[in-house]
C-alpha cells in the first residue's frame, strides 16, 4: 500500500494541471505524467517518495529518454546479452554509464557509424570497463529510445486477431510468428518492446524503471536494478525501500502506464503512396489490426517476431525471439523517428529507403518489390511511409 503521503505529494506537484486532466479523463493518468517526468534521487533523501535512483542507471527519469512522450538519441542504451539469452554474468543485459557518488560506472560506451554495404551500421567500443571483459560469447547490441504517441492502443487488439493474421501471413510465404513470454507464471502473448519481450505498459514501465533508473518493483524486486552478484559495490550501495518493500509500488507503476495509455497516436500528414505501400507488400507485417470493437489502429504492425536475416542480426536473444528476430516496428511514429535518433532498432537508418535496405530474411522478396519500382514510386513510397 502507498503511503497517503506519498498520493498526497503527487497531487500537490500536479495541482493546476486541470486541463491536462480534462484531456486524458484521468487523475491517474496525470500522475502518471508527474512520475514519468520526476527526477529520481539516491537515497536516503529528504523525500522519502523521491528516492531510490541507482546506485548504477542510465538515467534520471522517463523523461530524459522519451522527452513529452517522444523520443531523444540522448536516450540510446546498450544492450548486452548471448545468442542462447543469457545477460553477461558481470555487467548483467544492459550497460549502465552512470552512477551515484561513491560507484562506478559499468563502462563508457563510444558509439561511431561505419559504412557497410553501402550503408551505415553502428559500432559500439566500451571504454573504461569497470569489472574487466565482457564474456567470450557476450553480444553488443544498441538500443534506441522510441517515440510512445499510441502505445496503449497496441494493448487493445485482441490476440486472436494477432494470431488470424499470423496465418494469413504465412499463407502468403511470411512467416511472423507470436511471442509467448513466461510473466508472473502465466505464458502470454509479448507485445511491446524491440523484441515482443513485454506482455503489457506494466510490465514494459516495470522493466524500464529497473533497467534504465535502478528502482526495483514488484516484477523487479532488486533494488540494485540491473546489478549482478559480481558488482558487490552496487548491490551494497543506497536503496530507498526497506525489508519487504519496493522503490516504486504498484499503484505507482499503474499510474505511470495509463499516462502512457493516454498518448494518443501522432497524426501522419495526408499524402499519397499508400497503395503502393500495400502492393509492394509492405503492408503484409506492417498492417493496420483492430481493437476489440473494431476500431483500425493505425500502428502499422502485426506484432508478430520475424527473422529480417543476417544484417539486423546482433547476437542477442531475449525473450520468445531469436538473434536475428524483430517484432514489426510501429509505423505511426516515424516522422518523429527521423527527427530524433533515426530508425531501425538501433537508428542506423537515415531515412526509409536506407531502413528498408537492411530488411533481409523473410522481408527479402518485399525489399526486391521495392527496389523494382520506380524511381518516381520508391519517392511516393518513401514519402507515405515518412509522413507517418
Amino acid at each position: 500500500m502507498v503511503p497517503r503521503r506519498v498520493i498526497l505529494a503527487l497531487v500537490a506537484a500536479s495541482f493546476a494541471p486541470a486541463t491536462f486532466a480534462a484531456e486524458t479523463g484521468s487523475l491517474d493518468a496525470l500522475l502518471g505524467k508527474r512520475l514519468f517526468e520526476r527526477n529520481w534521487v539516491s537515497a536516503p533523501s529528504s523525500t522519502k517518495s523521491d528516492d531510490g535512483l541507482g546506485p548504477l542507471y542510465n538515467a534520471s527519469s522517463c523523461a530524459a529518454c522519451h522527452p513529452g512522450g517522444g523520443s531523444s538519441a540522448a536516450g540510446n542504451v546498450v544492450r548486452l546479452g548471448s545468442a542462447q539469452g543469457a545477460a553477461d554474468p558481470v555487467y548483467g543485459a544492459q550497460l549502465q554509464t552512470r552512477a551515484l557518488p561513491g560507484q562506478t560506472p559499468e563502462a563508457a560506451p563510444e558509439i561511431s557509424w561505419r559504412m557497410q554495404d553501402g550503408r551505415r551500421v553502428a559500432a559500439v567500443t566500451l571504454t573504461h570497463l569497470a569489472y574487466g571483459p565482457l564474456a567470450k560469447d557476450t553480444r553488443i547490441g544498441l538500443r534506441r529510445a522510441p517515440p510512445l504517441f499510441g502505445v496503449g492502443l497496441l494493448a487493445q487488439i485482441p490476440e486472436s486477431e494477432i494470431l488470424e493474421h499470423a496465418r494469413t501471413e504465412q499463407s502468403e510465404g511470411v512467416n511472423g510468428r507470436p511471442a509467448y513470454v513466461m510473466s508472473q507464471g502465466r505464458r502470454v502473448l509479448g507485445r511491446f518492446g524491440w523484441k515482443a519481450t513485454q506482455p503489457d505498459l506494466a510490465a514494459q514501465t516495470a522493466m524500464a524503471l529497473s533497467r534504465d533508473i535502478g528502482l526495483s518493483t514488484t516484477l523487479h524486486p532488486e533494488p540494485w536494478g540491473d546489478c549482478t552478484s559480481a558488482e558487490k559495490t552496487c548491490r551494497a550501495g543506497p536503496h530507498g525501500a526497506g525489508k519487504g518493500e519496493v522503490e516504486v509500488p504498484d499503484v505507482l507503476v499503474g499510474m505511470i502506464a495509463r499516462y502512457l495509455d493516454s498518448l494518443p497516436p501522432s497524426q501522419p500528414a495526408s499524402v499519397g503512396g499508400e497503395m503502393l505501400f500495400k502492393a509492394t507488400g509492405c503492408a503484409t507485417c506492417h498492417a493496420i489490426l483492430h481493437s476489440k470493437d473494431g476500431r483500425a489502429v493505425p500502428a502499422y504492425t502485426d506484432l508478430l517476431l520475424h527473422n529480417l536475416g543476417k544484417g539486423l542480426d546482433d547476437g542477442i536473444e531475449e525473450g520468445a525471439a531469436g538473434p536475428g528476430e524483430w517484432r514489426t516496428t510501429p509505423l505511426w511514429n516515424v516522422a518523429a523517428s527521423l527527427k530524433n535518433g533515426g530508425l531501425l532498432h538501433d537508428g542506423r537508418a537515415r531515412d526509409v529507403a536506407e531502413a528498408v535496405a537492411w530488411h533481409g530474411g523473410e522481408a527479402a522478396a518485399i525489399r526486391a518489390r521495392f527496389e523494382a519500382l520506380t524511381r518516381a514510386e520508391r519517392a511516393e513510397l518513401v514519402a507515405f511511409v515518412s509522413a507517418l
